[in-house]
């Protein structure tokens, strides 16, 4: 009887000993779910802050290749329009073989200011060999 005692005690204390363990488990394992929803609740808006970083780099990457497209296209209009223009020395030439500013604006790409210029600095012979 005295045994049955002895190991009635020692289950008993065993028993204790399982549920103060199940409790200390049970509120670690709620502190582990808590710091997980936190750690996930900050992963969420990490990616949110990077998916909206990413999609500004991306307007931006855009913007700056619309802007090279037409700095492209601006600079192609200018050597197009150098290409094609004539030298203030050949629109002098022009004025002193008869040509009047109207056509050397024609003919040169002229502004009708330039083409005065040119006619007033051909017949003072000034300018001779310069060029646009």
């Amino acid at each position: 009887m005295m045994a049955t005692m002895i190991i009635a005690g020692i289950l008993a204390t065993l028993c204790c000993v399982l549920i103060v363990m199940q409790f200390v488990q049970m509120r670690r394992l709620r502190e582990l779910q808590a710091s997980l929803a936190a750690a996930s609740s900050r992963h969420e808006s990490l990616l949110r802050k990077t998916g909206q970083a990413v999609g500004q780099l991306g307007q931006s990457l855009i913007t700056l290749d619309q802007r090279v497209t037409q700095t492209q296209r601006r600079q192609q209009d200018l050597e197009n329009k150098d290409s094609g223009s004539l030298t203030y020395a050949q629109a002098s030439k022009l004025v002193q073989m008869g040509a009047d500013p109207a056509e050397l604006v024609k003919s040169c790409g002229l502004s009708e200011a330039e083409a005065k210029l040119v006619s007033l600095m051909a017949a003072r012979g000034v300018g001779d060999g310069v060029r646009l």
